[in-house]
């Protein structure tokens, strides 16, 4: 346990904790960026939806970071504990602190006098977060390119606003049309790309 302890302290003094201070700017810009008072269940939806679930691209997508140089990689190789059990622990520290952002960002609106199930509209944003990070975070496994980790999820992010007809099961802002059929699909996908992108990981040299 002291080992898994001292890796998540190291990612986070070194690399984690620049992107939190980006998860709790993205927070304290909410309420001037999209509409947070007395909004009705559509209408919250929405909000969490379109904004609150970026949060999962900013904590998810910079695993890889810490052993971005390829020294790095290969001396981390060289240790006892596996370079996938390093990114896993990694993973579940940007996942529970992704799990504190978009509770902050429920109660907030709730705060706010919104109107809506709490619970439900909690698990409809994470499955989504899960996904627009995983789906970078694969991304950059794939091309270990930083860059292409962050511009993929927004680019498909971006076509969603076209409608569910172009992604399907996979439609990022269905909760806010009252269907929460897809936030299964996201969540299960999101997990799929997160494990995917520690697997391939792995393959590189």
């Amino acid at each position: 346990m002291e080992i898994y302890l001292k890796i998540c302290k190291s990612h986070l003094k070194h690399h984690l904790k620049y992107h939190l201070l980006a998860a709790v700017l993205l927070f304290c810009l909410m309420p001037f960026l999209v509409s947070t008072e007395n909004l009705g269940p559509q209408e919250t939806a929405k909000t969490l939806e379109t904004y609150a679930a970026l949060m999962g691209i900013v904590l998810l997508v910079p695993v890889f970071m810490a052993d971005q140089d390829k020294d790095i990689r290969d001396l981390i190789r060289s240790k006892q504990m596996p370079l996938t059990k390093i990114h896993g622990i990694r993973i579940l520290e940007g996942v529970i602190f992704l799990v504190m952002a978009e509770a902050a960002c429920i109660m907030f609106l709730k705060g706010c006098k919104c109107s809506f199930p709490g619970w439900s509209y909690f698990f409809g944003t994470m499955a989504g977060a899960l996904f627009l990070g995983g789906l970078g975070m694969f991304f950059y496994s794939l091309t270990d390119n930083p860059a292409v980790g962050y511009m993929v999820p927004m680019v498909y992010y971006a076509i969603n606003f076209g409608g569910g007809r172009y992604v399907k099961n996979f439609y990022l802002f269905s909760m806010s049309e009252g269907d929460f059929g897809p936030k299964y699909w996201l969540a299960a996908g999101g997990i799929l790309l997160l494990s995917l992108g520690i697997f391939w990981r792995r393959l590189r040299p």
